[in-house]
């Protein structure tokens, strides 16, 4: 990985982005959107027939034929993230022309795009020949596709008892079920089409959306006026999301905390959304980091600062203890946790002084989840807990907000404990025994930073946070070899 690149210009040449592995996807997206926007004239039937038919023809039969092939799949498992990244801003071309039923499907086109894609990679992948020597590698990534699917379906079970039980509202129960089955959905991607697919590939291609957003970043918050006149307002209010009179743009638009008496406008890129972006913004700061890009890595910081996004700070903090257990001295490990701990106190300390309140609310959110758990064991059930509780069904009487964590919690209970608990320690206990240092690196600073994260942070567990992380994870540990073999 050391002859890999340090600046854009060089991971596009090197990732091989002139080949059709890598951007073929990318240009029939492309045309994708471009049959989506055409199609808003339809009436809400005709349109949705419309976007289903171009998903089909653009996206899902080149796949198939894609992966009965053997081709480099880069491109293909990279496509639900630029669609996260990219979304916000060609909706804005339709938002009030677009029926509010295919509105609801096209926002999360992402979601079935991986859904897709995992049933693509599943059914219509070669048969591997039986090899005569054990292949530790492949023996590892059958144990996590099959733990991913087995928590997957334990979930739907939950869901499906939790719409009889907990009586929730089903549109919530399965808008909730979609963001609590993400981390494994993704990890699947990135684990089936490990097989086909060249990870420092697909990592540059990631680190350059990065530099990308963060570029069109310092555009929209260098114009004023470039979200309010592209109508902003009008999608918010077509998605069933409010903006207050009080500012022109939604309320985290702008920073809780305030820096020298005033609060900043924050940075929110094609996202429009600071903290799906500032979520987005480690993954890719983490892939320059693993194709040793120290230009990116620089963009993504700065892209991060600008956002005001305590997500990525509590990462890198993560991210900084690791690289110290990995390869430091141990008197640096010893310190190197002192200073994390340390900035990460003195950091909170600063929010709690600075801030309208953002931070106690993610921290009270988290805790609140273990001070119910006792008097609801089994939880309040999928879709009765969280933001998107608060949506489609007006939410419960639960105190758990903010927190990805605590909402798991609340609305699965002890069950979803342990379903969540078998997942990430398979994840984590894959990506210690990796044989590269830079590799285990990376996957345990991927999956601990997503966690402290979730921790407090419910967005983060949305395919618009989580995708790149698990993708990147499964196609590490679908390949790299292990120093043991557990």
């Amino acid at each position: 990985m050391s002859a890999l690149v340090s600046s854009p210009a060089r991971i596009a040449s090197s990732v091989g982005a002139p080949r059709p592995g890598l951007l073929f996807p990318i240009l029939l997206l492309a045309v994708f959107v471009a049959g989506v926007l055409a199609s808003s004239a339809l009436d809400g039937a005709l349109q949705l027939a419309a976007v289903g038919t171009f998903l089909l023809a653009l996206l899902v039969v080149p796949a198939i034929q894609a992966v009965r092939s053997g081709a480099d799949m880069s491109g293909f498992v990279l496509v639900p993230t630029v669609i996260s990244a990219t979304q916000n801003l060609y909706l804005l071309l339709v938002a009030d022309d677009v029926a509010p039923s295919a509105l609801q499907v096209i926002i999360i086109l992402n979601f079935v795009d991986a859904v897709l894609l995992v049933a693509i990679l599943a059914v219509c992948r070669p048969r591997a020949s039986t090899a005569a020597v054990p292949d530790p590698v492949a023996d590892s990534r059958t144990v996590l596709v099959r733990r991913s699917v087995l928590v997957i379906a334990g979930l739907l079970v939950f869901t499906a008892l939790g719409l009889v039980l907990f009586r929730a509202e089903p549109v919530a129960a399965v808008a909730s079920f979609r963001n609590l089955v993400t981390p494994m959905l993704f990890l699947l991607i990135g684990l089936l089409a490990s097989t086909q697919t060249r990870v420092n590939r697909y990592l540059g291609a990631l680190a350059v959306l990065g530099a990308c957003t963060v570029l069109f970043g310092f555009f929209e918050l260098s114009a004023p006026q470039f979200w309010e006149r592209a109508g902003l307002r009008h999608l918010w209010e077509a998605k069933g999301l409010g903006i207050a009179d009080v500012r022109p743009l939604p309320a985290n638009f702008y920073s809780s905390e305030e820096f020298d008496g005033e609060i900043v406008r924050r940075m929110v890129s094609s996202f429009a959304d600071p903290v799906n972006f500032g979520t987005f913004l480690f993954a890719a700061f983490t892939a320059a980091m693993l194709v040793r890009s120290r230009l990116v890595m620089l963009l993504t910081a700065v892209g991060a600062v600008m956002t005001v996004s305590k997500g990525f700070f509590l990462s890198v903090l993560i991210l900084v203890a690791l690289w110290a257990q990995v390869y430091a001295h141990p008197v640096v490990r010893v310190l190197s946790i002192i200073v994390v701990v340390g900035a990460g106190a003195g950091f909170y300390l600063f929010t709690l002084d600075n801030s309208s309140g953002s931070t106690a609310a993610h921290v009270g959110g988290f805790t609140a989840a273990f001070v119910e758990l006792p008097g609801h064991p089994l939880g309040r059930g999928v879709g009765n807990v969280g933001v998107l509780a608060g949506l489609f069904d007006g939410g419960s009487e639960s105190e758990v907000q903010e927190s990805g964590v605590g909402v798991i919690i609340a609305q699965l209970g002890i069950p979803g404990i342990l379903l969540y608990a078998v997942f990430f320690w398979s994840v984590i206990a894959h990506a210690r025994h990796l044989a590269d240092a830079r590799l285990r690196l990376g996957a345990l600073a991927l999956i601990l930073g997503f966690l402290a994260n979730a921790t407090f942070n419910e967005v983060a567990l949305s395919p618009n946070s989580a995708a790149p992380y698990f993708v990147a994870l499964g196609l590490i540990l679908g390949t790299a070899k292990r120093r043991t073999l557990e």
